[in-house]
């Protein structure tokens, strides 16, 4: 402590003021805020995606949610809510089939039982393969749905947005992976993993506006 104590005063005043306001901006910061929302929109979704069937309409909701706030709109966290009712009530046969179809897939994956079947383990490529192709796929649907959307149409929309923006997809399934990693090696850092994959298909879905 008598070390950083004998650091600090040798600093001049003027410089740690000015360290000092500077740490005051960036806490005051709009990147701060931003972070903040993605944090509270992950607890939220995780939250309403923990009967695993809701996953989907709550991916929707919550970016929705992260939509407004970065457009500067409304951003009630009641609307959020109203968002997942719709969400859920128009597309409540997508959130069941995709919930099992990963279900199916995390079994492949995880159970040991595979790696004795014959061909076992290139089932278990295959099954990772397709999981991270709907993972992308569904991430882009949500993102893209509205109250007044059909998830078949955006399901069939975001599969064509996802072969045509390559380049988008392959940093979505950069964010799926860094995902992974992080759960891999801190598993209660889950709670995170909807906000950041939500704030990276918002950014893959502005980058493509931005480049057509």
């Amino acid at each position: 402590m008598s070390v950083v104590r004998s650091v600090v005063r040798s600093v001049p005043a003027k410089q740690r003021a000015g360290g000092a306001r500077g740490v005051t901006r960036a806490l005051s910061s709009e990147r701060l805020g931003l972070f903040s929302e993605v944090v509270i929109v992950s607890l939220a979704v995780g939250l309403l995606a923990a009967p695993a069937v809701t996953a989907l309409p709550a991916l929707a909701a919550g970016s929705q949610h992260l939509r407004r706030y970065i457009s500067g709109e409304s951003h009630a966290y009641r609307t959020l809510l109203r968002d997942f009712w719709s969400a859920l009530r128009g597309g409540w046969l997508w959130a069941l089939g995709s919930a099992a179809a990963f279900a199916a897939a995390a079994i492949t994956l995880t159970n040991p039982l595979i790696s004795v079947v014959p061909g076992g383990e290139p089932l278990r490529w295959v099954s990772a393969g397709i999981a991270a192709v709907g993972a992308i796929v569904l991430l882009r649907a949500s993102a893209q749905w509205t109250p007044t959307a059909r998830w078949g149409g955006l399901v069939r929309e975001a599969a064509a947005d996802a072969t045509r923006d390559l380049r988008g997809s392959m940093l979505l399934l950069l964010a799926l992976a860094l995902s992974a990693m992080i759960v891999w090696m801190f598993a209660p850092l889950v709670v995170l993993v909807p906000g950041l994959l939500l704030f990276a298909t918002r950014a893959v879905l502005s980058r493509a506006d931005t480049t057509r």
